[in-house]
């Protein structure tokens, strides 16, 4: 079982420079941002979406543990939308040493349930297409292909 922790300060600290990071370099890879402006751009987005940071309302910033062992295996960001009684997942990573062990499927139960302890009926989530390991976990977990984006470079 996985447990949904609220982010300390310090935790949140070290998962929005992170996540900036990783989201600029992503954006890059789909050719969504140029690689000079990346970080920008990336750092940018985070503060329209987060002004006052873990505290942003209906938005849910989470550290996932283990529930035996209380090691921390990942972060979760979510948004709640109670009014389309909607979660939209921003983030979800599970570290890369804990990777392969179930932690993601179990992440997404554990989301499952707080959606339904606040009455949520649907979740969704952007995935980038690179990211077959994160289109198969989610696919396993019961999400469904809403909308496909797609180009070609020339």
């Amino acid at each position: 079982m996985i447990l949904l922790n609220p982010m300390t300060e310090t935790e949140y600290s070290d998962w929005i420079y992170d996540s900036i990071k990783e989201y600029a370099e992503e954006k890059t890879k789909a050719g969504n941002f140029k690689k000079e402006t990346s970080m920008d751009q990336a750092e940018e987005e985070f503060n329209q979406l987060l002004p006052i940071g873990r505290e942003t309302k209906d938005h849910h910033l989470f550290t996932l543990r283990h529930e035996e062992s209380k090691q921390v295996v990942g972060n979760l960001w979510i948004h709640v939308k109670e009014e389309q009684k909607e979660i939209f997942i921003y983030d979800i990573k599970i570290l890369e040493n804990k990777r392969g062990s179930g932690y993601g499927k179990e992440a997404l139960k554990a989301l499952d349930s707080f959606a339904s302890e606040m009455g949520i009926s649907k979740i969704s989530l952007h995935v980038f297409g690179h990211n077959k390991i994160a289109i198969s976990l989610y696919q396993k977990s019961g999400y469904e292909v809403t909308n496909v984006l797609m180009s070609k470079s020339l």
